[in-house]
């Protein structure tokens, strides 16, 4: 898993908003908006330089996938965050839990809390007494963070309803004690067919809260462009959300083609899937279904291929991925769907599939843009993601 540039190089860099500062004045969304803008335009002007990430036996998943051998399995994982290990903010409404290296979590990812107050490894007392072997402390390859998890109260309980991981996916769930996540919604990145196009969420920056809603910005970074999020997140039986992107593409990318948003899941006719169908509406009201269990879809054998999706001709209007019911154990899937979308240039839809197994395999949706066709502007977009329960 070798790359290039030392992970703590990348850190080293201040955001220009004053973070570092406890003015809070300082670290308004503004400030915070424009300083993330223009490092992203200064980086998209250089060719990009991925995080080093060294190989960490003692917290990478096991090589045979066996409990009992060297490394974290999922549950073992787990255990690490369980209970308030790792929150770096709890009201009593909101919780926000920082994830460190572990089992499949592995690129880094620097997270700065509400009053540009840095948020480190340092600050926190992980457990990993339920490592394979048992670790007294973590090992020098896996002191950093990886991501955020954030939860919100519901009458007695606080469930989680979004994550986001350095990785680049999102996650989100309605505000439910038996919601869980289902699929994911990818940050800007290159087309899928093209290996190495993969974007991650190197940066992280908490804004503000209320009683329902919390405010993010973020920078994703990749190989075709660099981009800023603001994301603000509305919990609710139906959570919300909203997602407005700049993306700058990359002066040395040679696709123009970017995927704006794209919404990906799982798929298996065994039963075990995140979602049944897949609806693309457009903004003329006409709609078509692609149902994943149909045995005329083509999977192809093991790369992306296109599935033909017909729009009737009109502008985009949504995209969703739907579920028939529940899952076997009662928990709830979430739907989610895409709407509300703007954008300074055209957005057309790909839908892709490709198999992992004799039964089933990846879906994405994915919303391009042309980049070539802005000249030398940004890319700007805007859009509503809901997780709502089927």
């Amino acid at each position: 898993m070798n790359q290039r540039a030392p992970f703590w190089s990348v850190l080293a860099v201040v955001l220009a908003c004053g973070c570092g500062s406890k003015d809070s004045t300082q670290c308004s969304i503004t400030n915070t908006l424009e300083a993330e803008k223009g490092e992203a335009r200064a980086l998209a002007k250089r060719a990009y330089d991925p995080p080093t990430i060294e190989d960490c036996p003692e917290l990478d998943p096991p090589l045979d996938g066996q409990a009992s051998s060297l490394g974290l399995t999922a549950g073992e994982y787990a255990a690490i965050l369980r209970g308030a290990n790792g929150n770096f903010f709890d009201n009593h409404v909101w919780w926000l839990k920082a994830m460190p290296r572990g089992e499949s979590h592995v690129v880094p990812m620097q997270i700065t809390a509400e009053r540009c107050d840095p948020v480190t490894f340092e600050k926190f007392g992980y457990d990993y007494a339920f490592a394979t072997p048992p670790l007294a402390a973590p090992p020098a390859c896996g002191k950093y963070l990886t991501g955020v998890d954030i939860g919100h109260q519901l009458d007695d309980s606080w469930p989680l309803i979004f994550s986001l991981q350095a990785s680049g996916l999102i996650q989100l769930a309605p505000l439910a004690t038996s919601s869980e996540f289902a699929g994911f919604l990818r940050v800007p990145r290159g087309p899928f067919e093209l290996a190495g196009r993969d974007s991650i969420l190197d940066r992280l920056v908490v804004v503000r809260h209320d009683g329902d809603s919390l405010e993010l910005v973020a920078r994703a970074n990749g190989a075709s462009a660099v981009s800023t999020l603001r994301l603000v997140l509305k919990a609710g039986d139906s959570s919300r959300l909203s997602v407005q992107l700049e993306i700058d593409p990359r002066a040395s990318a040679d696709n123009p083609q970017i995927a704006v948003a794209a919404l990906s899941g799982w798929f298996s006719e065994a039963g075990g899937h995140s979602f049944d169908r897949i609806r693309v509406t457009s903004i003329d009201g006409t709609s078509s279904d692609t149902v994943l269990a149909d045995p005329a879809l083509d999977w192809g054998n093991g790369g992306w291929t296109s599935v033909p999706v017909p729009q009737g001709g009109s502008t985009l209007d949504s995209l969703a991925f739907l579920q028939d019911s529940t899952g076997a154990d009662g928990n709830v899937r979430p739907n989610l769907l895409l709407s509300t979308i703007q954008s300074n240039a055209p957005i057309t839809l790909d839908l892709s599939v490709t198999t992992q197994s004799p039964l089933g395999g990846n879906v994405v949706g994915n919303l391009l843009v042309d980049s070539s066709r802005l000249g030398n502007q940004p890319i700007v977009v805007s859009y509503l993601l809901t997780a709502s329960p089927p």
